[in-house]
């Protein structure tokens, strides 16, 4: 008796669901896909900072230490090059030069928000978060003061020159 009233709930739900058009969260071949956006949030440069006098000190940043860990990042910005050139099906040279903003969080060897801006002709959601998320993985030196904005610019694309020897 246990086992027919088991089969029965069994068929039973198979039929409400079927009923129902139940359907599974992911269709088929969906799993994997990976949204483009960046993993870091962007800030307003021009909003007011409003400093909490009992939340931070009144050390600076070190800027070669801040410089040193944008520059560990070059190799992941020409892999951000080369993925773009890659989706456009052109290996020509990407124009113009990047402009970032980098607020730093003085708690954490990470940042609050990467913004980054391209020249026209290189425009490019992907690209754009691509560097922004390459910027944001740097190991940023920790300090006790206040979040500060700091600013770098770079030529998106150098390109290469074949030396023939």
């Amino acid at each position: 008796m246990a086992r027919a009233s088991m089969w029965i709930f069994v068929v039973a739900g198979m039929m409400t669901a079927t009923a129902c058009g139940w359907k599974p969260a992911e269709p088929a071949g969906e799993r994997g896909r990976k949204a483009s956006m960046a993993s870091i949030a962007s800030f307003d440069p021009n909003e007011d900072i409003q400093f909490d006098l009992e939340a931070y000190g009144s050390d600076r940043p070190d800027q070669y230490a801040i410089e040193q860990a944008f520059a560990t990042r070059y190799g992941a910005f020409d892999d951000c090059v080369a993925a773009e050139k890659k989706r456009r099906h052109k290996d020509a040279q990407l124009p113009g030069d990047v402009a970032m903003a980098i607020k730093l969080n003085p708690k954490s060897n990470k940042p609050f928000a990467v913004n980054a801006e391209l020249d026209p002709g290189a425009e490019s959601k992907k690209l754009n978060d691509c560097l922004r998320d390459a910027a944001a993985a740097a190991t940023y030196p920790e300090y006790d003061g206040p979040p500060v904005q700091v600013k770098f610019s770079f030529e998106l694309d150098p390109g290469s020159v074949e030396v023939e020897e």
